[in-house]
């Protein structure tokens, strides 16, 4: 019951975001997409990406189409920027249910979490909705339940691909060859299936769309040092979160929270809308330490969204507006950067030090780890 107040304060703030705002450059070009796939067809979509002028008649860099094929059944359903939002803030209160049915309750921060308001509210993409079916595919893999967690898994990797950095972690978990080797297929099948017709149809310009992004460099990390970091970092990146299972004798869901911070502080590109990476996994930050780290996350991550957004702000007939790809608001969006990966790296080294020992689960309780007899 503790949950329903502020889960619903959350969902609502969220939707009036929704409702009177136009959100960011991603939320804009989602509309674009949905445009242009009617206009032109999927292929045009990824090959070309999407063009357009701001608001304010600035005309913006060219937008690639990364997204997995399944996204295109999802663009006819949400392609208007209210819409988008409004299911990412839904796809947000299932994960605080699942968080709930993990831990048996869910801190007041993390229920309110200012990134997820401000991600899922006004942003307007889709990593909210990745991130509610990968919570989910961990919570059935703890539970030893392989079938629905590779459906979660796959629906997860049908929305972004970023979950891959999470598979060997969920496949070490699970107990035996047979239950890995049907997680896997099921997980593929399942991708495979959501990607059709469109695969199908084009199968090299679409795995070349999706492969070949990456996000802005020179903004973040280590890429300020320079842009040639780009290619190396990437797969160090990859590689390191992939190997976090191979070091750490951790509860599935403590590696995936350390995964998701270690991929996020090496990796060289970032965008705003990454920061939802990372809410879920702060639940289980219950010790004193840990706790404050909590506290300051949500709060460092939360301004710094909130003074990106501020600094990027405009007037317009459909609301506030926040251009992120205005190079004249670079230098605050580098600023806000190197404070929120100096808290991510901050984080990362309380993680990695093993000081947030998730605390044995209440024996009885029907949404506690202790009653779960799979785990």
């Amino acid at each position: 019951m503790k949950l329903i107040l502020p889960g619903l304060v959350a969902f609502s703030l969220k939707l009036i975001l929704a409702a009177c705002t136009l959100g960011t450059n991603d939320a804009r070009t989602w509309e674009h997409d949905l445009t242009t796939l009617r206009t032109a067809g999927f292929a045009e979509l990824y090959r070309s990406g999407v063009q357009y002028d701001s608001p304010a008649g600035r005309p913006a860099q060219r937008q690639a189409f990364i997204h997995p094929p399944a996204v295109l059944h999802g663009l006819s359903l949400f392609g208007n920027r209210f819409w988008l939002r409004a299911a990412c803030a839904l796809a947000d209160a299932g994960t605080l249910v699942l968080l709930w049915r993990m831990f048996g309750s869910v801190p007041l921060l993390v229920a309110l979490s200012p990134i997820s308001i401000l991600i899922s509210g006004f942003h307007g993409n889709t990593d909210p909705i990745m991130m509610f079916f990968l919570v989910a595919a961990v919570f059935c893999a703890e539970r030893g339940n392989a079938g629905r967690s590779a459906a979660a898994f796959g629906l997860a990797c049908s929305v972004k691909l970023i979950p891959l950095i999470f598979a060997p972690a969920i496949l070490l978990c699970l107990p035996g060859l047979h239950p890995r080797l049907k997680w896997l297929a099921a997980s593929l099948v399942l991708w495979l299936s959501l990607s059709m017709p469109y695969l199908a149809q084009e199968p090299l310009l679409i795995l070349r769309s999706m492969l070949g992004y990456s996000s802005a460099t020179g903004l973040w990390g280590f890429s300020l040092l320079s842009n040639h970091v780009y290619d190396a970092a990437k797969w160090i990146a990859l590689l390191a979160a992939a190997c976090v299972p191979l070091m750490l004798k951790k509860r599935l869901f403590e590696q995936c929270g350390l995964i998701a911070f270690l991929f996020l502080f090496l990796s060289p590109g970032f965008g705003l809308q990454y920061l939802a990476w990372t809410v879920p996994w702060t639940v289980s930050w219950t010790m004193p330490l840990p706790r404050c780290a909590m506290i300051s996350w949500h709060v460092i991550a939360g301004i710094a969204a909130l003074a990106v957004y501020a600094a990027a702000a405009e007037n317009t007939s459909a609301g506030i507006y926040a251009d992120l790809l205005n190079p004249a608001h670079f230098p605050v969006l580098i600023l806000v950067g190197i404070v929120v990966w100096v808290a991510i790296g901050a984080n990362m080294a309380i993680l990695w030090a093993g000081r947030n020992p998730v605390p044995p689960a209440t024996p009885g309780d029907p949404g506690s780890i202790a009653a779960d007899p799979h785990y």
